[in-house]
Parts: structure tokens; C-alpha cells; sequence
């Protein structure tokens, strides 16, 4: 019989490094589970192991099981059950988008802080992704802009240069693709200016425009409520007016005159196209778009 998984024992498994082999994907999918629940209770010796470990667990338990198993900790980090501090471990070493792009947001939320620097919030995340130390940064810098946080969207504009470069494409695209939650204001906007100061360089910027305006696209095509959200102040746990309801039918009126106007200068562009058809219904022609 297994010994119990007490936090003893499960920093006994993580140290053995060796043994990892002999464990099914249950068996490590179990012992990710544990070690991130002791991580978040503060055994400190777990939570510096859990680096090593964790990709171990990501290569070999399936997505879905990771994310019921962070849907799960994540539970219990909003409860106050485990603490926040383990959040970043998840953000560097899953490698899917959903997980990252999520943990990333919880970071921003609930400001987590690095101890060693200080570094908090979306910093903190900005931080990890620049210095290189996330699996999947374009899922991370999606998840930060789905937060619907102005003052960080503004530090994302300033990676822009950087994420139009060609070997920066899969990481825009991942950014791109983020799972969104809900669609603010501010996230529509980013995409939007973006589009408007690449169509003055076309055809050059072509590539990076087509994934921008997919981007914008994406955020229409996921969008299940009937509105956007535009936030007052950034959204914090228990903000209960930290965003104002703006009617989708508002919201798309008050941006189709740009798109029409970016329609015009790139009505070729695929990306653009797909914009079109998803926000107002329409192709480059103002007729109505044809499936």
C-alpha cells in the first residue's frame, strides 16, 4: 500500500527525482495535486521543488486532467485555503494556454508578489514573460489583456515592437487566442489601435496586421454576453462596480466607423475580412458579409 500523502511524504517523492519513471500518469497527476495544495499552504521546502517537478507533470498528465486539478487549486486560492504564491510556478511550466493564460490573470488580480524582488501584479508577470521564463508567454500576455486593465494594457503596447517580429509569431498568435472570460472595452481597443497604426505600413506589416485583426475577430466570435464591459478602476476581488455594462449593439456602432475606415486601406486582408463579418456582418464591400 501507498504511503499517505502527507507533506513528508510528497517531498520525499519530489526530491526523488529518480523514481518519477515508475509512476503511471495517475500516479503523477496525484502527486502534482498534493504537492501544489502543501505548496499553497505554505511548506515552503515543496514549493521550491515543485519547479523541477512541474514539468515532469506537464509533459506527461493530459491537459484536461491539469485543469481540473488547477481549476481545483484555483478554487482554493479565491476560498483563502491556499495561498497565491504558487500561481507563477504554474504560469512558467504548464503548457497550456488555457492554464497560462489564467494563472496569468490570477497573478494580476490578486497582485501576487515575487518575494525575492518585490515584483507584483501584472509586473510580475510582464517580468517572467520577458525574462523568458514561461512555456507559453503568448498565452500569459493574452490572459494579462483579458484583464481588462488599462495601466497594463499600456505596458503591452510597449511589447508590440517585439511581438511583430517573425520569430515572435507564435507567441502572437497564442496572445491572440487567450481564453478571454469576459470582453472589455479595453482589450477590443488595443487590437483596434493596434490595426490603425499598422495599416499606415502596409503591405509590409501585412503578417502581424492579419493576426492583429484575427484577434479582434476573436474577441466578437467568444463573446456569449450581450455586452462588453468597460472598467472604471483595474477589477479587484470584491470591486463590486469595477466595470459598466455597455450594450453590444452600443459598443459595435460606436467602433464600426474604424472598421470601415481600416476597410478601405486593407479590404484584402483575410484577418480583416473575419473582422468584418464577425463585429458588424459585413465584408470590405459594406454588403453583407457571405459565409
Amino acid at each position: 500500500m501507498d504511503a499517505p500523502l502527507c507533506p513528508d511524504t510528497v517531498r520525499a517523492a519530489l526530491e526523488d527525482s529518480a523514481a518519477w519513471d515508475l509512476r503511471d500518469e495517475d500516479g503523477i497527476a496525484r502527486l502534482a495535486h498534493h504537492a501544489l495544495f502543501f505548496a499553497g499552504r505554505g511548506y515552503g521546502p515543496i514549493g521550491a521543488l515543485l519547479d523541477a517537478f512541474y514539468p515532469e507533470y506537464a509533459q506527461r498528465v493530459v491537459a484536461e486532467r491539469r485543469n481540473e486539478i488547477f481549476a481545483r487549486v484555483r478554487s482554493l486560492i479565491y476560498e483563502g485555503v491556499l495561498r497565491g504564491g504558487l500561481l507563477p510556478t504554474v504560469l512558467c511550466h504548464d503548457g497550456d494556454a488555457r492554464i497560462v493564460s489564467t494563472a496569468a490573470r490570477d497573478i494580476a488580480t490578486l497582485d501576487i508578489v515575487e518575494p525575492a524582488s518585490g515584483t507584483r501584479g501584472g509586473d510580475l508577470v510582464l517580468k517572467l514573460v520577458v525574462t523568458g521564463a514561461v512555456a507559453v508567454p503568448g498565452a500569459a500576455l493574452g490572459g494579462l489583456l483579458a484583464r481588462g486593465d488599462e495601466a497594463i494594457n499600456a505596458k503591452l503596447v510597449a511589447l508590440r515592437p517585439a511581438l511583430a517580429l517573425k520569430w515572435a509569431d507564435r507567441a502572437l498568435g497564442a496572445m491572440a487566442t487567450a481564453p478571454t472570460g469576459y470582453t472589455f472595452a479595453s482589450t477590443v481597443e488595443f487590437w483596434l489601435q493596434w490595426l490603425e497604426a499598422l495599416a499606415g505600413q502596409l503591405p509590409d506589416a501585412t503578417r502581424v496586421f492579419d493576426q492583429a485583426a484575427r484577434a479582434l475577430a476573436f474577441q466578437r466570435e467568444t463573446l456569449i454576453e450581450p455586452f462588453v464591459l468597460r472598467a472604471r478602476r483595474p477589477p479587484c476581488l470584491g470591486a463590486e462596480t469595477a466595470a459598466l455594462e455597455l450594450p453590444l449593439a452600443a459598443f459595435t456602432a460606436s467602433i464600426a466607423p474604424r472598421l470601415r475606415v481600416l476597410a478601405g486601406l486593407a479590404g484584402e486582408s483575410d484577418g480583416l475580412r473575419r473582422a468584418l463579418a464577425a463585429w458588424l456582418g459585413e465584408g470590405p464591400d459594406g454588403k453583407p458579409a457571405t459565409p
